[in-house]
């Protein structure tokens, strides 16, 4: 068996899985999966499903890609895996699951007291309980699972009110951002040591994740933690009344077509505007 990484072994064997533009696109997309946890020092012959996975999701929760887009990274990954078996340098292909193509979750989200379930949920669990910080910080600030990621005590300010807020900095859009923290999220926040990333293993968080999703949602996977980011837009424009440039600022969108694609109009909102006029 070999000793190679993906990447080493993607590398040495590009030439004859893919040319021209396919061979450029296809190593572009091995790089990016090997830059994800400790996968650029995994032996190729050390992948499992669950690992593949906990890519995937990445790819279309915290990275925001369609499901069309992480299957041209499915394609790449059972080409290499299907290759190093053919040249016997690894016992079998990782028996992963695609990811069903052409309709997306992001319009997923969920209602405050299925919030709240979540949080009971997680603090329930005592290795878990670290999760239901995690769900309280994303449902009151809609920052996405990388920027929660990346907040240290260092990036925790207040105002000259006493009001705390995260400063983000290179957000997904290139600008920073300015994330004000209300009690729930300032109390999760320190149950966190304001450094979440010491509490967080990828496995970890998506072994807890599909437990509850199982546990309460009847295992739907159109639920994931993302949508707890929708959750926070959707809240702004029913409860609060705010317009779509508002609550782009909060989100840090530049584009307000991608603000509107965040926010689901409640029923009863329709409703009571068709009451009122």
């Amino acid at each position: 068996m070999t000793n190679l990484t993906f990447l080493e072994y993607t590398l040495e064997e590009a030439s004859r899985l893919w040319h021209n533009r396919h061979l450029r696109m296809s190593v572009m997309k091995a790089e990016r999966f090997s830059k994800f946890a400790d996968y650029d020092t995994r032996k190729i012959g050390d992948f499992k499903p669950r690992h593949i996975h906990a890519f995937l999701d990445h790819l279309t929760d915290e990275c925001e890609l369609t499901n069309n887009t992480a299957n041209h990274y499915c394609a790449m990954l059972i080409k290499v895996f299907k290759q190093a078996y053919n040249n016997q340098d690894i016992e079998r292909v990782p028996n992963f699951t695609w990811k069903k193509a052409g309709k997306t979750h992001r319009m997923t989200f969920f209602t405050p007291p299925q919030v709240d379930e979540l949080v009971k949920y997680f603090r329930a669990a005592d290795r878990d309980t670290w999760m239901a910080d995690m769900v309280l910080i994303a449902a009151n600030t809609g920052m996405r699972l990388g920027e929660i990621r990346s907040i240290t005590p260092n990036r925790v300010f207040e105002n000259e009110n006493g009001k705390p807020y995260i400063h983000l900095e290179d957000t997904k859009n290139g600008d920073d951002r300015y994330v004000y923290l209300n009690e729930k999220a300032q109390y999760a926040l320190l149950n966190l040591d304001n450094q979440p990333e010491k509490y967080f293993r990828m496995w970890k968080f998506y072994r807890a994740w599909g437990a509850m999703r199982k546990d309460l949602l009847e295992g739907n996977e159109l639920y994931v933690f993302h949508s707890l980011r929708h959750t926070f837009a959707t809240r702004l424009a029913n409860e609060f009344k705010l317009n779509n440039t508002v609550i782009a600022a909060m989100m840090g969108h530049r584009s307000l077509v991608t603000t509107s694609k965040y926010v689901k109009l409640m029923p009863e909102v329709q409703i009571n505007v068709c009451d009122a006029f």
